[in-house]
Protein backbone atom coordinates (compact mmCIF):
# COMPACT_ATOMS: atom_id res chain seq x y z
CA UNK A 1 0.00 0.00 0.00
CA UNK A 2 2.67 2.12 1.12
CA UNK A 3 4.98 1.75 -2.22
CA UNK A 4 1.66 2.17 -4.89
CA UNK A 5 1.59 5.58 -2.73
CA UNK A 6 5.11 6.42 -3.56
CA UNK A 7 4.33 4.95 -7.00
CA UNK A 8 1.47 7.59 -7.21
CA UNK A 9 3.15 10.77 -6.08
CA UNK A 10 5.91 10.12 -8.46
CA UNK A 11 3.85 9.92 -11.30
CA UNK A 12 1.63 13.19 -10.62
CA UNK A 13 4.97 15.03 -10.04
CA UNK A 14 6.10 13.72 -13.46
CA UNK A 15 2.99 14.94 -14.69
CA UNK A 16 3.12 18.14 -13.34
CA UNK A 17 7.15 18.60 -14.20
CA UNK A 18 5.89 17.39 -17.92
CA UNK A 19 3.60 20.16 -18.21
CA UNK A 20 5.02 23.20 -16.86
CA UNK A 21 8.24 22.11 -19.44
CA UNK A 22 5.45 22.07 -21.75
CA UNK A 23 4.07 24.96 -21.23
CA UNK A 24 7.74 27.16 -20.70
CA UNK A 25 8.73 25.64 -24.04
CA UNK A 26 5.16 27.00 -25.72
CA UNK A 27 5.69 30.08 -24.64
CA UNK A 28 9.36 30.36 -25.72
CA UNK A 29 8.83 29.05 -29.33
CA UNK A 30 5.90 31.68 -29.50
CA UNK A 31 7.87 34.44 -28.46
CA UNK A 32 10.65 33.53 -31.20
CA UNK A 33 8.16 32.70 -33.91
CA UNK A 34 6.57 36.18 -33.12
CA UNK A 35 9.46 37.80 -32.67
CA UNK A 36 11.02 36.72 -35.89
CA UNK A 37 7.67 37.06 -37.85
CA UNK A 38 7.67 40.77 -36.78
CA UNK A 39 11.04 41.09 -37.86
CA UNK A 40 10.55 40.17 -41.97
CA UNK A 41 7.72 41.81 -41.93
CA UNK A 42 9.31 45.33 -41.21
CA UNK A 43 12.12 43.97 -43.12
CA UNK A 44 9.76 43.38 -46.19
CA UNK A 45 7.94 46.60 -45.48
CA UNK A 46 4.57 44.77 -44.68
CA UNK A 47 3.91 46.29 -41.48
CA UNK A 48 1.19 49.05 -41.52
CA UNK A 49 1.51 52.62 -41.09
CA UNK A 50 1.49 53.08 -37.53
CA UNK A 51 3.88 50.00 -36.82
CA UNK A 52 5.88 51.53 -39.84
CA UNK A 53 6.30 54.93 -37.98
CA UNK A 54 8.96 53.15 -35.88
CA UNK A 55 10.93 52.53 -39.01
CA UNK A 56 10.67 56.02 -40.51
CA UNK A 57 11.62 57.71 -37.19
CA UNK A 58 14.79 58.88 -38.29
CA UNK A 59 13.18 60.58 -41.30
CA UNK A 60 10.89 62.56 -39.45
CA UNK A 61 12.99 65.69 -38.12
CA UNK A 62 11.15 69.11 -39.39
CA UNK A 63 11.20 72.53 -39.28
CA UNK A 64 8.07 73.58 -37.89
CA UNK A 65 6.50 77.47 -37.01
CA UNK A 66 6.74 76.37 -33.91
CA UNK A 67 9.54 73.88 -33.80
CA UNK A 68 10.03 71.64 -30.54
CA UNK A 69 14.20 70.19 -29.98
CA UNK A 70 14.63 67.71 -27.21
CA UNK A 71 17.91 68.11 -26.48
CA UNK A 72 19.89 65.16 -24.49
CA UNK A 73 22.90 65.83 -22.27
CA UNK A 74 25.18 62.78 -22.47
CA UNK A 75 28.27 62.19 -20.73
CA UNK A 76 31.57 59.73 -21.32
CA UNK A 77 29.40 56.41 -20.75
CA UNK A 78 26.34 57.35 -22.82
CA UNK A 79 24.63 58.15 -19.94
CA UNK A 80 22.13 60.71 -20.38
CA UNK A 81 22.71 63.45 -17.75
CA UNK A 82 20.10 65.99 -18.45
CA UNK A 83 16.88 66.27 -20.48
CA UNK A 84 15.42 69.82 -21.98
CA UNK A 85 12.80 70.43 -24.22
CA UNK A 86 13.27 73.75 -26.75
CA UNK A 87 10.55 75.18 -27.77
CA UNK A 88 11.15 78.38 -30.42
CA UNK A 89 8.53 80.18 -31.65
CA UNK A 90 8.81 81.80 -35.02
CA UNK A 91 5.68 83.39 -34.87
CA UNK A 92 6.39 85.46 -31.93
CA UNK A 93 10.01 85.20 -31.50
CA UNK A 94 9.49 83.40 -28.01
CA UNK A 95 12.23 80.43 -26.05
CA UNK A 96 10.81 78.62 -23.47
CA UNK A 97 13.02 75.75 -22.67
CA UNK A 98 11.49 72.90 -20.23
CA UNK A 99 13.84 70.82 -17.93
CA UNK A 100 12.92 66.93 -17.96
CA UNK A 101 13.98 65.33 -14.94
CA UNK A 102 16.17 62.11 -16.41
CA UNK A 103 15.40 60.49 -13.05
CA UNK A 104 11.97 59.67 -14.76
CA UNK A 105 10.42 55.79 -14.93
CA UNK A 106 7.73 55.73 -17.47
CA UNK A 107 5.97 52.57 -18.44
CA UNK A 108 5.94 52.33 -22.43
CA UNK A 109 2.30 51.81 -23.79
CA UNK A 110 1.74 47.67 -24.78
CA UNK A 111 1.51 48.51 -28.59
CA UNK A 112 4.62 50.47 -28.76
CA UNK A 113 6.59 48.25 -26.29
CA UNK A 114 5.30 45.83 -28.95
CA UNK A 115 7.05 47.27 -31.64
CA UNK A 116 10.38 48.57 -30.15
CA UNK A 117 10.97 44.48 -28.73
CA UNK A 118 11.21 43.91 -32.63
CA UNK A 119 14.26 46.98 -32.48
CA UNK A 120 15.82 45.66 -29.54
CA UNK A 121 14.21 42.08 -27.77
CA UNK A 122 16.13 43.66 -24.68
CA UNK A 123 14.36 46.55 -23.99
CA UNK A 124 12.42 46.80 -20.70
CA UNK A 125 8.59 48.00 -20.53
CA UNK A 126 9.62 50.17 -17.66
CA UNK A 127 12.53 52.46 -18.74
CA UNK A 128 14.35 55.29 -17.02
CA UNK A 129 14.91 58.06 -18.92
CA UNK A 130 19.06 58.25 -18.12
CA UNK A 131 19.07 55.09 -19.78
CA UNK A 132 17.47 55.58 -22.63
CA UNK A 133 20.97 55.62 -24.75
CA UNK A 134 21.96 52.48 -23.04
CA UNK A 135 18.87 50.19 -23.76
CA UNK A 136 19.63 51.05 -27.87
CA UNK A 137 23.04 49.86 -27.41
CA UNK A 138 23.36 48.25 -30.49
CA UNK A 139 22.50 50.89 -32.55
CA UNK A 140 24.00 53.56 -33.90
CA UNK A 141 23.76 57.18 -32.24
CA UNK A 142 21.29 58.77 -34.88
CA UNK A 143 18.82 55.81 -34.45
CA UNK A 144 18.89 55.32 -30.58
CA UNK A 145 18.13 58.72 -30.07
CA UNK A 146 15.50 58.89 -32.58
CA UNK A 147 13.96 55.61 -31.25
CA UNK A 148 14.47 57.54 -27.65
CA UNK A 149 12.64 61.09 -28.59
CA UNK A 150 9.53 58.52 -30.04
CA UNK A 151 9.25 57.52 -26.13
CA UNK A 152 9.13 60.97 -25.14
CA UNK A 153 6.61 62.08 -27.38
CA UNK A 154 4.22 59.40 -25.73
CA UNK A 155 4.73 60.77 -22.05
CA UNK A 156 4.79 64.11 -22.89
CA UNK A 157 1.54 63.43 -25.57
CA UNK A 158 3.38 66.03 -28.00
CA UNK A 159 5.19 66.18 -31.22
CA UNK A 160 8.57 66.46 -31.31
CA UNK A 161 9.85 68.35 -34.12
CA UNK A 162 13.95 67.11 -34.32
CA UNK A 163 16.13 66.36 -31.36
CA UNK A 164 20.26 67.27 -30.60
CA UNK A 165 23.03 65.77 -28.75
CA UNK A 166 25.00 67.32 -26.44
CA UNK A 167 28.30 66.12 -24.58
CA UNK A 168 28.51 67.21 -20.81
CA UNK A 169 31.32 69.42 -21.12
CA UNK A 170 29.77 71.24 -23.35
CA UNK A 171 26.55 71.74 -21.19
CA UNK A 172 28.48 72.91 -18.38
CA UNK A 173 30.36 75.26 -20.39
CA UNK A 174 27.01 77.21 -21.97
CA UNK A 175 24.58 76.06 -19.06
CA UNK A 176 23.71 76.36 -15.84
CA UNK A 177 21.36 75.21 -13.04
CA UNK A 178 18.61 77.38 -10.91
CA UNK A 179 15.94 76.16 -8.25
CA UNK A 180 12.80 77.29 -9.43
CA UNK A 181 8.92 76.92 -8.74
CA UNK A 182 6.95 76.29 -12.08
CA UNK A 183 3.15 77.17 -11.81
CA UNK A 184 0.44 74.79 -13.78
CA UNK A 185 -2.53 73.21 -13.98
CA UNK A 186 -2.87 70.17 -12.71
CA UNK A 187 -5.40 68.17 -15.15
CA UNK A 188 -7.41 65.80 -12.97
CA UNK A 189 -8.35 62.49 -14.47
CA UNK A 190 -12.57 62.84 -16.57
CA UNK A 191 -11.94 66.54 -16.66
CA UNK A 192 -13.12 66.31 -20.24
CA UNK A 193 -15.22 63.62 -20.36
CA UNK A 194 -18.49 65.69 -19.47
CA UNK A 195 -19.10 69.42 -21.11
CA UNK A 196 -18.47 72.32 -18.56
CA UNK A 197 -22.65 72.99 -18.98
CA UNK A 198 -23.88 69.11 -18.71
CA UNK A 199 -25.35 68.26 -15.46
CA UNK A 200 -22.37 65.72 -14.73
CA UNK A 201 -20.35 68.31 -15.18
CA UNK A 202 -20.82 68.73 -11.15
CA UNK A 203 -20.09 65.55 -10.33
CA UNK A 204 -16.57 65.77 -12.41
CA UNK A 205 -13.05 66.33 -10.60
CA UNK A 206 -11.99 69.93 -11.65
CA UNK A 207 -8.21 71.09 -12.76
CA UNK A 208 -6.72 73.37 -10.45
CA UNK A 209 -3.42 75.10 -9.92
CA UNK A 210 -0.09 73.17 -9.02
CA UNK A 211 3.36 73.67 -8.33
CA UNK A 212 6.53 72.08 -8.69
CA UNK A 213 10.10 73.41 -7.83
CA UNK A 214 13.13 71.47 -9.07
CA UNK A 215 16.79 72.51 -10.82
CA UNK A 216 16.28 74.17 -14.00
CA UNK A 217 18.67 74.06 -16.10
CA UNK A 218 18.66 77.90 -18.37
CA UNK A 219 21.50 79.40 -20.16
CA UNK A 220 24.73 80.79 -18.18
CA UNK A 221 25.88 84.48 -18.42
CA UNK A 222 28.78 83.37 -20.24
CA UNK A 223 27.05 81.83 -23.56
CA UNK A 224 23.91 84.86 -22.97
CA UNK A 225 27.40 87.00 -23.65
CA UNK A 226 28.47 84.78 -26.88
CA UNK A 227 24.72 84.74 -28.27
CA UNK A 228 24.75 88.77 -27.67
CA UNK A 229 28.02 89.17 -29.62
CA UNK A 230 26.71 87.50 -32.49
CA UNK A 231 23.60 90.29 -32.55
CA UNK A 232 21.63 90.47 -35.71
CA UNK A 233 24.30 89.25 -38.01
CA UNK A 234 22.80 86.95 -40.75
CA UNK A 235 26.41 85.69 -42.08
CA UNK A 236 27.82 85.26 -37.68
CA UNK A 237 24.42 83.40 -36.97
CA UNK A 238 24.85 81.56 -40.04
CA UNK A 239 28.92 80.96 -39.09
CA UNK A 240 28.10 79.82 -35.63
CA UNK A 241 25.10 77.22 -35.86
CA UNK A 242 27.66 75.49 -38.53
CA UNK A 243 30.48 75.90 -36.19
CA UNK A 244 28.02 74.31 -33.02
CA UNK A 245 27.63 71.12 -35.17
CA UNK A 246 31.14 70.35 -36.07
CA UNK A 247 32.15 70.13 -32.21
CA UNK A 248 32.73 66.84 -31.18
CA UNK A 249 29.61 65.01 -29.35
CA UNK A 250 27.29 67.38 -31.06
CA UNK A 251 24.40 66.08 -33.50
CA UNK A 252 21.59 66.02 -34.20
CA UNK A 253 18.64 64.15 -36.98
CA UNK A 254 18.21 68.12 -38.41
CA UNK A 255 20.64 68.91 -40.96
CA UNK A 256 22.48 72.12 -40.25
CA UNK A 257 20.87 73.76 -44.17
CA UNK A 258 16.95 73.47 -42.10
CA UNK A 259 18.75 74.64 -38.95
CA UNK A 260 19.71 77.62 -41.00
CA UNK A 261 16.14 77.72 -41.77
CA UNK A 262 15.50 79.02 -38.41
CA UNK A 263 18.22 82.10 -38.93
CA UNK A 264 15.41 84.82 -39.30
CA UNK A 265 13.85 84.11 -35.90
CA UNK A 266 17.23 83.63 -33.94
CA UNK A 267 18.45 86.99 -35.03
CA UNK A 268 15.10 89.20 -33.59
CA UNK A 269 15.05 87.22 -30.33
CA UNK A 270 16.47 88.49 -27.21
CA UNK A 271 18.14 86.21 -24.79
CA UNK A 272 17.40 88.49 -22.00
CA UNK A 273 13.76 87.17 -22.47
CA UNK A 274 14.25 83.27 -22.42
CA UNK A 275 11.83 81.75 -20.30
CA UNK A 276 12.63 78.85 -18.71
CA UNK A 277 10.44 76.21 -16.69
CA UNK A 278 10.18 72.73 -14.86
CA UNK A 279 7.93 69.68 -15.97
CA UNK A 280 4.88 69.20 -14.28
CA UNK A 281 4.97 66.30 -11.94
CA UNK A 282 6.64 65.21 -8.54
CA UNK A 283 9.32 64.18 -6.97
CA UNK A 284 9.30 61.08 -5.04
CA UNK A 285 12.17 60.93 -2.71
CA UNK A 286 14.67 61.29 -5.82
CA UNK A 287 12.34 59.69 -8.29
CA UNK A 288 10.68 62.05 -10.60
CA UNK A 289 7.03 60.98 -11.65
CA UNK A 290 6.01 63.06 -14.94
CA UNK A 291 2.14 64.01 -14.58
CA UNK A 292 1.66 63.26 -18.35
CA UNK A 293 -2.06 64.89 -18.88
CA UNK A 294 -0.74 68.08 -17.14
CA UNK A 295 2.48 68.41 -19.15
CA UNK A 296 0.87 67.77 -22.40
CA UNK A 297 -1.55 71.20 -21.39
CA UNK A 298 1.45 72.81 -20.10
CA UNK A 299 3.66 72.42 -22.98
CA UNK A 300 0.28 73.10 -25.18
CA UNK A 301 -0.03 76.36 -23.36
CA UNK A 302 3.60 77.60 -23.86
CA UNK A 303 3.30 76.77 -27.93
CA UNK A 304 -0.26 79.23 -27.52
CA UNK A 305 1.16 81.68 -26.19
CA UNK A 306 0.17 84.69 -28.82
CA UNK A 307 2.07 87.67 -27.19
CA UNK A 308 5.91 88.29 -27.75
CA UNK A 309 7.69 88.32 -24.04
CA UNK A 310 8.07 92.02 -23.55
CA UNK A 311 9.47 91.55 -20.05
CA UNK A 312 12.19 88.99 -18.01
CA UNK A 313 10.90 86.19 -16.32
CA UNK A 314 9.67 86.62 -13.10
CA UNK A 315 12.13 85.21 -10.77
CA UNK A 316 9.81 86.08 -7.10
CA UNK A 317 10.09 82.33 -6.69
CA UNK A 318 13.57 81.32 -8.34
CA UNK A 319 16.01 80.02 -5.63
CA UNK A 320 19.59 80.21 -7.08
CA UNK A 321 21.14 77.08 -6.87
CA UNK A 322 24.98 76.52 -6.46
CA UNK A 323 26.74 79.40 -7.61
CA UNK A 324 29.64 78.96 -9.86
CA UNK A 325 33.26 80.15 -8.25
CA UNK A 326 35.12 83.21 -9.20
CA UNK A 327 38.00 82.90 -10.79
CA UNK A 328 38.97 86.22 -9.18
CA UNK A 329 41.78 85.68 -6.50
CA UNK A 330 42.45 82.25 -8.07
CA UNK A 331 46.21 81.12 -9.51
CA UNK A 332 46.04 80.85 -13.52
CA UNK A 333 48.61 79.28 -15.51
CA UNK A 334 48.73 80.09 -19.31
CA UNK A 335 50.00 77.81 -22.09
CA UNK A 336 50.31 78.37 -25.47
CA UNK A 337 49.30 75.47 -27.49
CA UNK A 338 48.91 77.29 -30.98
CA UNK A 339 52.39 77.56 -31.63
CA UNK A 340 52.05 81.22 -32.71
CA UNK A 341 54.85 83.77 -30.98
CA UNK A 342 53.40 85.81 -28.04
CA UNK A 343 49.90 84.68 -27.84
CA UNK A 344 50.31 83.41 -24.07
CA UNK A 345 51.58 86.70 -23.23
CA UNK A 346 48.99 88.98 -24.97
CA UNK A 347 46.32 86.54 -23.00
CA UNK A 348 48.06 86.98 -19.63
CA UNK A 349 48.18 90.89 -20.11
CA UNK A 350 44.16 90.73 -20.77
CA UNK A 351 43.20 88.52 -17.77
CA UNK A 352 45.51 90.43 -15.36
CA UNK A 353 43.49 94.00 -17.21
CA UNK A 354 40.64 92.35 -16.44
CA UNK A 355 41.62 91.58 -12.77
CA UNK A 356 42.35 88.05 -12.74
CA UNK A 357 46.14 86.57 -11.41
CA UNK A 358 48.29 84.88 -14.16
CA UNK A 359 51.50 84.88 -12.58
CA UNK A 360 53.28 82.26 -15.37
CA UNK A 361 52.98 81.98 -19.36
CA UNK A 362 54.90 78.90 -20.66
CA UNK A 363 54.65 76.46 -24.05
CA UNK A 364 52.69 73.45 -24.49
CA UNK A 365 54.95 70.64 -26.02
CA UNK A 366 52.22 68.30 -27.33
CA UNK A 367 49.68 68.52 -30.22
CA UNK A 368 48.71 71.56 -31.35
CA UNK A 369 45.19 72.92 -30.15
CA UNK A 370 42.64 74.65 -32.26
CA UNK A 371 40.30 75.22 -29.34
CA UNK A 372 41.23 76.75 -26.31
CA UNK A 373 40.93 74.34 -23.34
CA UNK A 374 39.86 75.78 -19.81
CA UNK A 375 40.96 72.95 -16.98
CA UNK A 376 39.82 74.32 -13.51
CA UNK A 377 40.94 71.83 -10.24
CA UNK A 378 36.81 72.32 -9.36
CA UNK A 379 33.57 71.99 -10.23
CA UNK A 380 31.39 75.29 -10.87
CA UNK A 381 35.24 76.99 -11.45
CA UNK A 382 36.23 79.01 -15.04
CA UNK A 383 32.89 80.15 -16.02
CA UNK A 384 33.74 83.63 -16.26
CA UNK A 385 36.79 83.00 -17.96
CA UNK A 386 34.41 81.62 -20.94
CA UNK A 387 34.17 85.37 -22.41
CA UNK A 388 37.63 86.27 -22.85
CA UNK A 389 37.91 83.18 -25.78
CA UNK A 390 35.93 81.73 -28.65
CA UNK A 391 34.18 78.96 -27.43
CA UNK A 392 36.81 77.37 -25.43
CA UNK A 393 36.38 73.39 -23.46
CA UNK A 394 35.83 73.89 -20.07
CA UNK A 395 36.76 70.71 -18.09
CA UNK A 396 37.98 69.63 -14.48
CA UNK A 397 41.09 68.21 -14.27
CA UNK A 398 44.08 67.88 -12.80
CA UNK A 399 46.37 71.38 -12.79
CA UNK A 400 50.00 71.99 -12.37
CA UNK A 401 51.32 71.91 -8.42
CA UNK A 402 49.84 74.89 -7.12
CA UNK A 403 47.56 76.83 -9.77
CA UNK A 404 44.26 76.26 -9.64
CA UNK A 405 43.52 76.77 -13.24
CA UNK A 406 45.59 75.88 -16.67
CA UNK A 407 44.37 77.52 -19.86
CA UNK A 408 45.97 76.02 -22.76
CA UNK A 409 45.50 78.06 -25.83
CA UNK A 410 44.29 76.80 -28.95
CA UNK A 411 44.83 78.80 -32.67
CA UNK A 412 41.31 80.46 -32.97
CA UNK A 413 42.04 82.45 -30.42
CA UNK A 414 44.96 83.82 -32.15
CA UNK A 415 42.76 85.54 -34.83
Amino acid sequence: MKKNAVMFFLKSLLKSILVIVSILAVGAISYKVSYEYLSKQLEAGKLDVQEKELETILDQAKTDEISKNLIYIVDDKQRITHMLLEICNTKTYNMDYVTIPVETDYTIPARMYQKLCVVDEEIPQIVRLSKLRKYFADLEDTQAYGYAELIMEKLLKTDISYFTVIPQDIYDLHYQEQKMTTQYTKVMSGTSQQPATSPEASATPQNYSASVTMKVSMLSESYINQLNDLGDDEAKIMAYIKEQYKQDGVQSNLTVYNKIGYIEAYMKMNTSLYHYWGLPGEYNGKLFQVDTDSAAKFIKKLENVAETYTEPQSEEKAVPAKKQISSTGKKIMILNGSKISGLAASKQTELVNAGFTVPKVGDYTQEVLTRTRIIVSKRRMGADLTAYFKNPELVVGETPNGYDIEIILGTVDAN
